[in-house]
């Protein structure tokens, strides 16, 4: 018989119902002829004439024990009349829908959609594309002849879930989105998909099907016989089906050329100011501790919506949030006094020596922005970097460390810096200029105390000699809140401060017009200090400088009142005040500072309040209490350049310094006799309640009776008050 008689042979006899059931039954279990006779209703011969035939044309055998079973042959045969089952029982669909656009390959193996459901409903088809968007959980892929707006919402919220997008669509689409009767929302939901990096694009000259896949679901639909889609189609969750639509995904996605991401070019028009208390959109993000979800989830949002609300745990990788207009982010709900959302960094390298890395940013021309409730547990260099805006206020945030080792910018010797909150402005003088609040906030660098922020503890740090290799990372400087480059008003108020092993508040370099108010903050350090920028006190609780780095950033006014401070470590000091470091023109001393009503306690400290190289400083109404070398220490020195360096015409009354023990001189002491560290003579320094250096003058000192005070200056003027 001829290979063309064969093969009619065989449609002949599968052609029949009954022996085509026959085929069916036995495929997945041999059976006698008693089984196919009262499984399929046949009579005895009935059902021997039918197995007989299948037997003739090799389809099926018997084995000695009388049971039928079906031939490799057969089987695989029985496998590709599934491709023609498919095609016979949708028969109506394909009579007006071509296959022919699919590779042949695909074509071959079309019986794998045998499960599917066939939608005859245009309505029904987009029904069942965007559940399978609601219900995607890890992935959808999408290949269209044009970008689906109907179902741009739930694209969005996919997004916001994390679901990973792949988008194939036509070189060309059919039809463009309507930009001009879109609405903003629209216009900024569209923008997203375009430019988050969850959605992944590619673009064909001609789609070959229009499909929707995800993790559990696909819809698919094949062209009508002129080319176009008609949105009718079929929809499965069985795992072949599944397979099929993946792997005709992938051979397309594989041809497919890379489409670079492109937002609407158009402005997007937003409406007017909110009045305070009102919001003009709100968005309610769900961390996925996912950094490549998180941290374009949180710039999607902020870009986009006036008001943020973050719930959950979010891992920004080592990716920067860039806040460049007005927005009110905060976190959602608070246990036990400490916000319930967390935001962290992860997977940087250290050192990062030159480069500076943030957690959030905030610049924009006239921007006003409220950053409130969010517990930030972890990042590199710095948290939050307030640049320039309009307005800022950083309230009730926690920012914690386990350690602050391992996280910051290296500066050589003056070591990795890591700060907390970073507030000012930019060289160019660009700043807050209606003004900056941070208040209410909580911030330790050493969650973990056994690590006192050095790399080893071998009992070094309690040696009063002893500075660690900062140049080799023996610690890192560790700054709660800076104040930089402000030109209007700063208030730093009700902040706890712990643990911060260089500077808890650190106020410098700020413009002229700049208030500087510090007030009922609480600031504590159970850690050793870190001797940063060559200095031989360990560490200050709030530190204000004039000029530090630029020249031009001097003489803004301070006030520094009402705080608790208290350090527990060696050679701590509690306030210090400086003028310029700096010798260039423009630079110059403070303005005004007032250092009124603060509790200072010393558990072995150096000085309680220093004020070098400054001039009109009041230091009125503190207590310091516990044990230190000096109470107050006004230091000066020569003149240089032309600019005077002394401390003159400052203030110093109506503190109390009755719990204050001044420590006896000791060998660290006596060692270091120089007028600045220690004051004395011949390797004996002397210690007492106030110390006023050589290069001091015209200060003004009022001292309780039994208060010592050594006057090494120049016009200064000490009464007693009786």
């Amino acid at each position: 018989m001829s290979e063309a008689g064969e093969f009619h042979d065989f449609l002949f006899e599968v052609s029949n119902e009954i022996r085509y059931g026959i085929l069916v039954s036995i495929r997945d279990k041999a059976k006698r002829i008693t089984d196919l006779t009262r499984e399929m209703d046949l009579k005895t011969p009935e059902a021997r004439r039918h197995v007989s035939r299948l037997s003739e044309v090799g389809l099926i055998q018997r084995n000695v024990e009388g049971f039928y079973h079906i031939t490799p042959y057969g089987e695989g045969m029985l496998v590709l009349l599934g491709e023609f089952s498919f095609m016979t029982r949708h028969r109506d669909y394909f009579q007006s829908h071509t296959l022919t656009t699919i590779p042949t390959a695909f074509l071959k193996q079309i019986g794998e959609l045998g499960e599917s459901i066939e939608v005859v409903n245009a309505m029904d088809f987009i029904r069942h594309t965007d559940n399978l968007l609601k219900e995607s959980k890890e992935y959808v892929w999408l290949l269209v002849d044009q970008f689906p707006m109907n179902a741009l919402s739930s694209i969005v919220e996919a997004i916001e879930r994390g679901v990973q997008f792949r988008i194939i669509e036509t070189r060309e689409p059919i039809l463009n989105p309507d930009i001009e009767s879109m609405t903003s929302e629209e216009i900024k939901a569209l923008g997203r998909t375009r430019q988050t990096p969850l959605v992944d694009q590619r673009m064909v000259d001609d789609v070959n099907v229009y499909m929707f896949l995800s993790d559990n679901r696909c819809v698919i639909a094949f062209p009508s016989s002129e080319g176009q889609y008609d949105y009718k189609g079929f929809t499965a969750t069985d795992a072949s089906s599944l397979n099929w639509c993946r792997e005709l995904y992938q051979h397309n996605w594989d041809k497919a050329e890379h489409r670079r991401p492109v937002t609407p070019s158009v402005q997007v028009r937003r409406g007017p100011v909110a009045e305070r208390g009102e919001s003009l959109s709100q968005v309610v993000v769900v961390g996925r501790g996912r950094p490549d979800v998180d941290a374009q989830a949180v710039q999607d949002a902020v870009d986009n919506y006036d008001e943020v609300i973050l719930k959950g745990s979010f891992n920004l990788g080592t990716s920067t949030v860039y806040i460049n207009r007005s927005v009110v982010l905060r976190g959602e709900g608070r246990e036990n006094d400490i916000p319930s959302t967390q935001v962290y960094k992860k997977g940087w390298t250290f050192p990062f020596f030159v480069e500076d890395h943030y957690l959030l940013v905030l610049s924009g021309e006239g921007i006003d922005v409220t950053i409130e409730n969010i517990h930030f547990t972890d990042f590199n260099y710095t948290c939050i970097y307030n640049r320039y805006g309009n307005s800022v206020k950083i309230r009730d945030n926690r920012i914690t460390l386990p350690t602050g080792m391992g996280r910051g910018v290296f500066y050589g010797n003056r070591a990795d810096h890591v700060i907390g909150i970073a507030s000012g402005g930019t060289n160019e003088g660009l700043s807050f200029t209606g003004g900056v609040l941070i208040e209410g906030n909580y911030l330790d660098f050493a969650l973990d105390h056994s690590q006192g922020g050095f790399v080893s503890r071998r009992g070094l740090e309690t040696d009063p000699n002893y500075r660690p290799d900062l140049e080799n990372h023996e610690s890192y400087c560790g700054i709660g809140i800076l104040l930089n480059n402000n030109v209007g008003e700063v208030i730093v108020r009700g902040n706890v401060v712990k643990n911060m092993n260089s500077k808890g508040i650190f106020i410098m370099d700020n413009h002229e017009t700049a208030e500087i108010h510090v007030e009922r903050n609480t600031v504590i350090s159970e850690v050793y200090g870190s001797y940063p920028y060559s200095v031989h006190i360990a560490g200050v609780g709030i530190f204000a400088q004039s000029t530090w780095i630029d020249p031009n950033t001097s003489g803004a006014r301070v006030e520094i009142a009402d705080n608790e401070i208290r350090c527990d470590k060696l050679n701590y000091c509690g306030i210090a005040v400086y003028g310029q470091s700096r010798y260039e023109e423009g630079a110059s001393k403070l303005g005004e500072c007032v250092v009124r009503d603060n509790n200072i306690h010393l558990g072995d400290g150096h000085v309680g309040v220093v004020i070098r190289k400054n001039d009109a400083t009041q230091v009125v109404d503190n207590k310091i209490s516990g044990k230190a070398y000096y109470g107050l220490h006004l230091w000066g020195s020569e003149d240089r350049e032309g600019f005077d360096l002394g401390s003159n015409d400052n203030l110093i009354k109506d503190n109390d310094l009755t719990e204050l023990e001044i420590k006896l001189p000791d060998a660290y002491s006596d060692s270091h006799v120089d007028g600045r560290m220690f004051t004395g003579s011949e390797g004996k320094a002397v210690t007492s309640h106030v110390w006023l250096n050589r290069f001091s003058k015209r200060n003004t000192i009022i001292l309780k009776p039994d208060e010592t005070v050594i006057d090494e200056g120049k016009s200064n003027t000490i009464v007693r008050d009786e």
